[in-house]
């Protein structure tokens, strides 16, 4: 006599694949979280080394840095000079009497007015969708322990959050909110 055989999965085989389906999909989710947040803090850097060329050419013409805005978080300023787009309409500003655009030593749009740095209030946003900070020290900070002569430039990081009533507060990393701070200078 023949034995018929059931073809399937017992219980147990089919909670053992369900087990580890949940697994690899939890760790799956894990690395895409981690690799999100690694490419924002690249693109930040790499905003943030493309904005140091653009004011070491602006500074190569002008010999000092634009100034520092209402509050680090006002970076319209620097964006402007930068761009030459002083009245924030999202084209060169020309011949309107503006400066820098029509002073003598303008040579360029340091930066293009482009869809790779999000300007939204004239404020150039980071991968956070806050504000680049930006302090000018040549004129302003002379005394700054880092980057004395130049600027601080910075990202507020994954917290969006930064501690920024003073430099000295700004260049504290020891603070809660500056210690993922993404920045131009170096800590020694």
């Amino acid at each position: 006599m023949k034995q018929t055989v059931n073809k399937g999965f017992t219980l147990i085989e089919i909670l053992v694949v369900i087990s580890v389906i949940g697994i690899l999909s939890t760790l799956s989710v894990g690395v895409a979280t981690v690799a999100k947040a690694r490419i924002k803090s690249s693109a930040a850097e790499a905003v943030i080394q493309r904005l140091e060329l653009a004011l070491s050419q602006y500074h190569n013409d002008f010999g000092c840095y634009p100034p520092t805005g209402s509050d680090a978080a006002d970076n319209s300023v620097m964006i402007g000079c930068l761009t030459g787009d002083l009245n924030m309409d999202g084209k060169y500003t020309g011949d309107e009497g503006d400066i820098p655009s029509n002073h003598p030593r303008w040579k360029k749009p340091y930066i293009d007015i482009d869809k790779s740095f999000p300007v939204r209030a004239g404020k150039l946003m980071d991968p956070w969708d806050v504000p680049y900070r930006y302090w000018e020290n040549q004129r302003e900070c002379p005394r700054c322990p880092y980057n004395g002569n130049m600027y601080l430039l910075y990202s507020c990081g994954p917290d969006n959050k930064a501690t920024e009533m003073t430099r000295d507060e700004v260049i504290d990393f020891g603070a809660d909110y500056n210690r993922d701070n993404i920045i131009n200078w170096i800590i020694e």
